[in-house]
């Protein structure tokens, strides 16, 4: 399987990057970044870095470099909403990569990690942080109306999925304490790993719903953790746990 990622560098992509890295069913990564990443991440075979001047142009031999791929998880964004990043950045994708989609024929699913409070309700009343949710709701909108809208341009063959997660924290060993995690007791929460396993875990087999919410998140990525770990480590033993 091959799979595009961005947003790399950050606290989430980050986390979807090595859990890629780590996962057999994945044999190629194609990373778009900014800047350029460790040596030894650059030196793994199975991973090509792609320094992007911008996300909008998308020349011919990128074009060239994106063939093949069967899914992409978007995993660049702002805490505070940019409109550029959140919704142009991601449209210019689509846009370049559908074209490649509907010559390879067969599905392609598209994974845009946004958030529990975006709202796409563009004329709501919000009380805080009223630009950035709705921006970011703008693009849930523009990402889902994608995959119906522009079916002349990907053959039908594109599938986009919306993660929206609560308060992502890191992740969690026994004996740490995480100041925030009461707080999920009110907004709920999701360790890093399990979304990046929830996401990675999409993008293999897809998802009957095109958006999944905060448990549906907590719920996929445990799963796919404990589905790795007992294929990988025949002692282990699966835990309980709740949503949160």
């Amino acid at each position: 399987m091959k799979v595009i990622l961005t947003g790399v560098t950050g606290f989430i992509g980050s986390e979807v990057f090595t859990q890629c890295c780590a996962n057999p069913a994945i044999t190629s990564i194609i990373a778009l970044t900014r800047r350029p990443l460790s040596a030894n991440i650059t030196k793994d075979p199975q991973v090509e870095i792609i320094i992007m001047k911008d996300f909008i142009t998308y020349s011919k031999e990128l074009i060239e470099q994106l063939e093949g791929a069967d899914a992409c998880i978007w995993s660049m964004g702002t805490k505070e909403g940019r409109r550029d990043i959140e919704i142009d950045y991601p449209l210019a994708f689509c846009h370049a990569m559908a074209p490649i989609v509907a010559r390879q024929k067969k599905p392609f699913r598209y994974i845009h990690l946004s958030g529990r409070l975006a709202e796409q309700d563009q004329s709501r009343c919000l009380l805080f942080l009223s630009e950035g949710r709705r921006i970011k709701g703008k693009a849930e909108l523009e990402i889902l109306d994608f995959e119906n809208s522009e079916e002349e341009l990907h053959g039908g063959y594109w599938q986009s999925y919306i993660a929206k997660p609560s308060m992502v924290l890191k992740q969690q060993k026994r004996g740490d304490k995480c100041e925030l995690r009461w707080l999920s007791v009110f907004i709920g929460s999701v360790d890093v790993d399990e979304l990046a396993a929830a996401m990675i875990d999409v993008g293999r087999n897809g998802s009957e719903e095109p958006v999944f919410n905060n448990a549906e998140v907590v719920m996929r990525g445990r799963a796919a953790l404990d589905t790795d770990l007992e294929c990988y480590d025949p002692g282990y033993v699966k835990s309980s746990w709740s949503l949160w």
